[in-house]
């Protein structure tokens, strides 16, 4: 070790130590900083996006009356959003590609939310469907963007945050429902709620996107392939066979959650003559139970593993929809749905960390998995519907249970697959 210079010497040595050891820790704590705002920012990219979807549930049934629709040709509707859904996943990694996937979250958000502005001045069933299909066209693309960011972000931090991602988007959707329940019951016109929300959403959807780290940060950080950009990119890209599994493992629990989203409130007045109070706090137990185990879900995970949790939230899920289907009180349907939640939970986020670490691009793995879990959750809803009409709505509920016990049977697909292999 070379002995320490003296006198005036020895003190700009000093000093210029010292400058460098300031300037270390001045950029350590600069990357810590930017880390932080990137994870708050994805954050707020799932709040947003869910909130739009949750101001639109509670006023489905508005939108109904005022177009005069039957139960069925609303489900048609339904299934609009599910197929513009559907379209986007695949052509989301061709996009993303094109233009990064900060550019994909911070327009794709805000179209999302203003889009929606529309199904409160359509007049005709069939302008609602065409403005279903483009939502579809906007939520699809995002939800393969921002999963796909997430998991590049997560990929330079200590800790996981897939689930807490997850969590911010379940207290969005109840955000976004306890507000659109409340311009319902001021009996504050769709149209009116729609422009007075969604603008707002819009703005919080491209001040977050703009907060995330661009295409050449992104590069540096975690060599993100898919954000690179690739010429003559093949537009249609169906799931690998390696992640077929994979796409088909949370399938079921999607269905459960988009079940209890649509058809709670209508199971319990319907079979349980619940009150208002009654229906707000069945749904209460379930979307709270599950936002709160999605916002700790990350440290579970890293205590228990990825597949003794898939595991037991399969199991949950599947007695959750069971006990609640088939409830004979108040308390014991709360009891179906507060287990429901707490199954749902975690197993989407889980499948798409997995889905980001198997081989291949990133987002087309993302956008498999997402193609079939959210359609299932999005064509739940209105199949649910159309057999309730035959069979009662019990009984639609009911065959759900061997569709969320997938899960259970497919845990094993969660394990991470190193992408070098």
């Amino acid at each position: 070790m070379s002995a320490v210079p003296q006198g005036r010497a020895g003190r700009r040595w000093t000093l210029y130590r010292a400058k460098r050891i300031l300037a270390l820790f001045s950029s350590s704590h600069a990357t810590m900083t930017a880390s932080l705002r990137h994870v708050w920012a994805i954050f707020l990219v799932f709040f947003a996006q869910s909130a739009v979807l949750g101001s639109w549930i509670p006023r489905i049934p508005d939108v109904k009356d005022s177009l005069g629709m039957s139960s069925f040709v609303l489900g048609l509707c339904l299934l609009a959003l599910s197929a513009g859904t559907l379209l986007a996943f695949f052509i989301a990694g061709s996009t993303i590609d094109r233009f990064g996937l900060r550019r994909v979250c911070q327009f794709s958000v805000p179209a999302w939310a203003l889009l929606f502005i529309l199904p409160g001045y359509v007049d005709t069933a069939e302008a609602l469907f065409a403005v279903l299909v483009l939502c579809g066209l906007a939520v699809g693309h995002c939800e393969v963007a921002m999963n796909t960011m997430a998991d590049a972000i997560e990929k330079n931090r200590p800790r996981r945050i897939m689930s807490r991602c997850h969590g911010f988007w379940s207290l969005g959707s109840l955000f976004g429902a306890l507000a659109g329940t409340a311009f319902a019951r001021a009996e504050i016109d769709v149209s009116v709620h729609f422009l007075t929300v969604m603008p707002v959403l819009a703005v919080l959807g491209i001040a977050a996107g703009t907060l995330l780290p661009r295409r050449r940060v992104l590069a540096d950080l975690v060599g993100l392939a898919s954000d690179t950009g690739e010429p003559n990119r093949v537009l249609f890209r169906l799931p690998r066979k390696s992640i077929l599994l994979l796409c088909f493992m949370p399938l079921g629990v999607m269905c459960v959650e988009g079940a209890f989203i649509d058809w709670s409130a209508v199971f319990m007045r319907e079979v349980h003559a619940a009150s208002a109070v009654v229906i707000g706090v069945t749904y209460s137990f379930f979307s709270c139970v599950m936002a709160l185990t999605r916002l700790f879900g990350d440290r579970i995970v890293e205590v228990y593993g990825d597949y003794s949790v898939t595991r037991i939230s399969g199991a949950a899920a599947t007695l959750g929809i069971a006990v609640f289907a088939l409830s004979q009180t108040p308390v014991m349907a709360f009891f179906g749905a507060a287990l429901a939640g707490l199954g749902v939970a975690i197993v989407y986020p889980l499948a798409m960390t997995a889905a980001a670490a198997r081989p291949g691009e990133t987002s087309d793995n993302v956008a498999a998995v997402a193609l079939v879990a959210f359609t299932a959750f999005l064509l739940a809803p209105p199949l649910i519907g159309f057999i309730a009409d035959q069979l009662g709505l019990r009984l639609a509920l009911l065959l759900l249970t061997p569709i969320a016990a997938g899960t259970w049977f497919l845990a094993g697909e969660v394990r991470v697959v190193d992408k070098s292999n």
